[in-house]
């Protein structure tokens, strides 16, 4: 009888050992990507491209220039005041919206409107940076 209080015992203690294998050694899932594909245009900050809202100023009260970015914080995957590197352009901040601006796409300000018009539209990799 005390065998079969042993042999149950140590049929148990497998099991549990073979279980917490199982939860330990699972896949861990796949964290968020670091980096989004989006279609980028270019703007100027100037009446050619941006009146009546020509005033010199993002939507959240910074000074408009190279740097600045346009998205749509609703519908996009970035948020307003995000820090973020663009392949081809360098270093932004998400502190614009833009008309046009509408989910997976974003709006690049440059200082001239003959750079703005130069960029066109491309499609470019954003990394997201960290504060």
């Amino acid at each position: 009888m005390r065998n079969i209080h042993r042999l149950t015992y140590l049929v148990l203690y497998i099991a549990l050992i073979s279980i917490l294998y199982a939860i330990y050694t699972l896949p861990t899932p796949a964290k968020e990507p670091k980096y989004f594909i989006l279609e980028a245009t270019g703007y100027y900050p100037g009446p050619e491209c941006t009146y009546p809202f020509d005033d010199g100023f993002t939507a959240i009260g910074d000074v408009a220039g190279r740097g600045s970015v346009a998205i749509d914080d609703k519908n996009g995957p970035l948020q307003m005041g995000q820090r973020i590197w663009i392949e081809g352009y360098g270093p932004g901040k998400c502190n614009d919206r833009g008309s046009a601006i509408k989910g997976w796409k974003i709006d690049l300000c440059f200082e001239t409107y003959e750079e703005a018009i130069e960029w066109g539209r491309k499609l470019v990799k954003v990394h997201l940076l960290e504060d």
